[in-house]
């Protein structure tokens, strides 16, 4: 059997595998000393939201939250003829057959576009 003659890629893979290893070393360097730098980053991410709840979404940092507080309305009311909603049909009909699905009911108008599926 031929010799592949292949130990120029294995030293840069283990180049690139090094390089890694000391990039995972050198951010467990950068915030080693503060054990509880993510928990500080949510709870900063979930005091924004929770400012944003209370003033009503006006600020401008608070427009990304919107989308999510109008997918979480469209699914929860299951509305699929609402224009702004069109965007969650998707989710919307799948809640909507989860909740069928669960419960068994097949007779329901909004259930029988399902009936036969679970």
């Amino acid at each position: 059997m031929a010799d592949p003659h292949n130990y120029r890629k294995v030293g840069y893979s283990m180049i690139v595998v090094s390089a890694s290893l000391a990039a995972i070393g050198l951010v467990g360097l950068a915030i080693g000393g503060d054990v509880l730098y993510a928990d500080k980053i949510q709870r900063a991410k979930t005091a924004h939201f929770e400012e944003c709840v209370e003033t009503g979404f006006a600020s401008e940092s608070c427009r990304p939250y919107e989308v999510h507080m109008k997918f979480e309305r469209c699914v929860a009311e299951k509305s699929l003829d609402d224009e702004s909603c069109l965007r969650y049909r998707t989710w919307v009909e799948s809640a909507i057959f989860e909740e069928c699905r669960a419960d068994r009911d097949s007779s329901s108008r909004a259930c029988q576009k399902y009936e036969g599926l679970y």
